[in-house]
């Protein structure tokens, strides 16, 4: 049998509709049965060909076999048909109801006005490839999924949240991926969860949209930096002295996190300042001062 060409434009799928009418008559059929069920038969060869090239899109790196093919095609000929079939159904309730002649220009604006999108085959496609991609795998993702997980983990961190998994975040990672959800989508949906255990922040993250705890506390994550002389950015949120000054009494939220000022003594009285070219600059300088005054004549 000959592959139908699925509908995705208007006239399209008002020519479709206008045929699956005519096979069935508008008086044909009960409304509750399927009309149009096999009015759209994706060939194999088809299906291999539109996975191939959404595949290359999206820059998947898997293989079709002949068992996910067909697989393929049963769910893209079942999908199809139950979308044409609600229309087919609307339209001829519609047509049997206001006793019209002019079945095209009421199935078109019946698809204008409450089906305006109807199945697209890419779309269809496309979700149904992610669907099926293991971001746990991370040899095997393509370059848009790992750029999307990367994204995702750096997120996460960012919020340094205890009730977010990594299974979560590579689901996340996925739906970005796809293009369900934006990077920005993913820091709201985290920020609800951080003002649960940050709740000394929960007034900001919601005033602040796309912000993270990390951004917020970046004044004093600065000051410990500048007196660790580190990277900011290799500091670690769930490092217990940070964390302290950043949340003192943890999700209870009571307590006032640490200014700036307050940050900085305590780096200073932390083991990590002796490390650095100040902290040895000041122990040269105390031991000096010592053997002054011990009567060294140093």
């Amino acid at each position: 049998m000959a592959e139908k060409k699925v509908a995705t434009s208007t006239n399209e799928l008002a020519a479709a509709v206008a045929a699956a009418l005519a096979a069935v008559g508008l008086g044909g059929g009960e409304s509750g049965k399927s009309i149009s069920s096999e009015a759209i038969k994706l060939t194999p060869v088809a299906a291999k060909q539109l996975l191939q090239s959404i595949a290359e899109d999206i820059q998947f790196t898997g293989k079709f076999s002949k068992e996910d093919i067909a697989a393929f095609v049963a769910a893209y000929n079942k999908k199809a048909n139950e979308q044409l079939d609600t229309v087919v159904r609307e339209a001829r309730e519609t047509i049997k109801s206001s006793k019209t002649g002019d079945v095209n220009e009421t199935v078109k604006n019946i698809i204008t006005t409450k089906y305006p999108s109807f199945f697209d085959p890419k779309t269809f496609t496309r979700d149904y490839i992610w669907s099926k991609v293991n971001f746990a795998d991370e040899k095997a993702l393509g370059a848009k999924a790992l750029d999307a997980l990367t994204d995702a983990r750096s997120i996460a961190k960012a919020f340094n949240l205890s009730t977010v998994s990594e299974i979560e975040i590579q689901e996340a990672a996925k739906q970005i991926a796809s293009g369900k959800i934006t990077s920005n989508d993913y820091k709201t949906q985290l920020a609800a969860k951080a003002a649960a255990e940050y709740p000394q922040y929960s007034e900001r993250l919601k005033t602040t949209p796309g912000a993270t705890v990390r951004d917020l506390v970046n004044p004093v994550l600065r000051a410990i930096a500048d007196t660790w002389e580190v990277d900011v950015n290799s500091l670690d949120l769930n490092d217990p002295f940070i964390d302290k000054l950043i949340r003192p009494d943890g999700v209870i939220g009571k307590a006032a996190p640490a200014s700036v000022g307050e940050a900085k003594m305590a780096a200073m009285t932390h083991p990590n300042r002796d490390k650095t070219q100040g902290g040895i600059r000041d122990a040269t300088s105390a031991a000096t001062e010592l053997a002054r005054a011990l009567g060294f004549g140093i």
